[in-house]
């Protein structure tokens, strides 16, 4: 397989094939939003994984949840995400509490040093994305907000993908 760039990044080497249409579309997407995200990523001084910045951030949107419900939304083993869920409730970023359904089982949660830290995580990057929106011309603005249902689109449709290669 050739090397492929895209047509408004040139730096952006890949080893991908761009035969296929909407390669170079997938190919710019996956390096801008991995590029974005890292970026965003370092702004914020907390120091927890990937994995656990997304346990938490899901927690906080989803409320309580199962520890097995939470690794399947998030696509991990259960016992992967019982170490991610261990470490967060270590720093005290997460609490279990007795599930009302199931006095067995326990639900996870985020604690008000959770919910501060995912507030301030979200802040820090929406403070960030602010700033660089503000750089933007009024039409490449405005092809943003265009573009936003699209792109939560194409993340429902990638995460349903995931759900259904996991059960197979």
């Amino acid at each position: 397989m050739g090397q492929a760039t895209h047509p408004k990044s040139p730096r952006v080497a890949t080893t991908e094939s761009t035969s296929a249409p909407g390669v170079n579309t997938a190919v710019g997407l996956r390096v801008a939003v991995a590029r974005i995200y890292r970026s965003l990523r370092t702004r914020s001084d907390h120091q927890l994984t990937p994995s656990a910045t997304s346990a938490l951030a899901r927690i906080g949107h989803e409320g309580p949840l199962r520890l097995g419900v939470l690794a399947q939304l998030e696509g991990i083993a259960p016992a992967t995400m019982s170490k991610v869920v261990d470490n967060l409730e270590t720093q005290r970023f997460i609490v279990r509490v007795p599930d009302v359904l199931d006095g067995r089982a326990s639900l996870i949660e985020l604690s008000d040093e959770g919910a501060a830290l995912l507030h301030q995580i979200r802040s820090i990057s929406t403070r960030a994305i602010d700033q660089a929106l503000a750089s933007l011309s009024a039409t490449e603005r405005g092809a943003l907000d265009r573009a936003v249902p699209i792109l939560e689109k194409l993340s429902e449709l990638l995460q349903a993908n995931t759900s259904s290669e996991r059960r197979d």
